[in-house]
């Protein structure tokens, strides 16, 4: 009896089966039309509610799930004019191929001028309402720490490929944007033996060959980013390899930063000041002042790091700025400054497009973000103003 009823539950699934493979076949859908009452979920968590005027808006990252074959499609009923300011609604329609069918309104704010918090994920930021301080900091570490890593040089995917990518001029695909050169330069001069004769241009009525290599904006040895066995790198991951502090420049001036101290060279009461070019200063022993237009970009870069790398388990190193810390280059010690000036650069040098721009492209690589360009108001709630720091 018991062979006979599995015979014939053998049989009824043959049977199922043969039916649901020419249902699929001729494209009738029946038997999912008979099972699947359940329209399918439309997912908005990757979009965007405020938009910049007169910029493509990506509808490209809404997604629909469906709980029968997860076969569903997504369609946009009526665009958004991204060329007028204000709130705007367009509705989303998911279908599956059982026929259910949802339909959503999202609504867009169309914005002038760029702002860092339009790219903040929903609820990226939610654990560190109403915090400052100690707590503050521990908060943001938690959100940021655990991000997507790549290697310094490999033949995959690695940090030479990341910085063309995210440094990009967007004049110019060619070309990567310096630093603190302030020059668009080709990609292809990247740091090597043999740069080709392009990489020529003249300088001070001489002709030089001008590359560009992987600048870290806290200085690697400020913390001794990798670990060696002997001359051997065996790991540079972490700090090392974190791309929101490492940035593309030329290597006659990365190599006249060196692992200096930043300070503000012009302010009355430094000595030795020299202007290296571009804008940039050396000063005192062992300082360094960046140009204007990107003090403030160091500051939050320098920012990031001391809360993203707080010694925990794979952090390698616990880093921390200081107000006057000791500028010696041999030192190791994972201390960075001068505070006080950091603070005031972040608040005369705001938070430009090309920042906001390349905070958010960083994020699609790494899956975590500076998030003192995001919400330039936290970081007097850590570190407080400038004036705190004055003697």
């Amino acid at each position: 009896m018991k062979k006979k009823f599995r015979t014939i539950v053998v049989i009824a699934v043959v049977i199922v089966a043969i039916f649901v493979a020419v249902d699929n076949y001729l494209g009738t859908k029946i038997v999912a039309r008979l099972i699947d009452h359940q329209a399918p979920i439309i997912n908005t968590d990757q979009l965007r509610d405020r938009h910049l005027i007169d910029r493509d808006y990506d509808y490209s990252v809404i997604s629909c799930t469906d709980n029968y074959d997860e076969l569903c499609e997504v369609e946009i009923l009526n665009a958004i004019d991204v060329t007028v300011l204000g709130e705007q609604t367009f509705k989303i329609k998911a279908s599956d191929e059982a026929g259910n069918v949802s339909e959503i309104n999202y609504t867009v704010e169309i914005i002038e001028n760029i702002d860092g918090s339009m790219y903040i994920p929903s609820g990226y930021y939610d654990s560190i309402d109403g915090l400052e301080g100690e707590l503050l900091k521990a908060a943001l570490n938690d959100i940021i720490t655990g991000h997507t890593e790549y290697p310094y040089t490999d033949d995959e995917t690695d940090v030479w490929d990341l910085l063309k990518i995210i440094d990009e001029d967007p004049d110019n695909p060619d070309n990567v944007l310096l630093f603190y050169s302030d020059l668009s330069w080709y990609k292809d001069c990247q740091d090597t033996t043999t740069p080709p004769d392009f990489c020529e241009m003249e300088v001070e009525g001489e002709m030089e060959t001008i590359e560009w290599n992987r600048e870290h904006v806290w200085s690697k040895s400020r913390g001794d980013f990798e670990i060696k066995e002997g001359t051997t790198t065996v790991l540079a991951m972490g700090a090392h390899t974190d791309l929101h502090h490492l940035v593309p420049e030329e290597r006659t001036m990365n190599s006249i930063k060196n692992n200096r101290m930043f300070e503000d060279c012009n302010d009355g009461d430094d000595t030795a000041v020299e202007h290296v070019g571009y804008g940039n200063y050396t000063c005192n022993e062992w300082d360094f002042e960046p140009r204007d237009e990107v003090k403030g970009d160091v500051a939050r870069m320098l920012f990031y790091m001391a809360i993203r790398y707080e010694g925990e388990e794979g952090d390698m190193v616990d880093l921390e700025l200081v107000n006057n810390p000791d500028s010696d280059r041999l030192s190791k010690l994972p201390l960075y400054g001068d505070l006080d000036d950091l603070l005031r650069w972040h608040e005369e040098d705001p938070i430009s497009e090309r920042e906001i721009l390349r905070n958010q492209k960083i994020y699609t690589y790494q899956n975590n973000r500076n998030p003192f360009i995001d919400m330039p108001d936290l970081v007097p709630l850590i570190w407080g103003r400038p004036e705190d720091y004055i003697n």
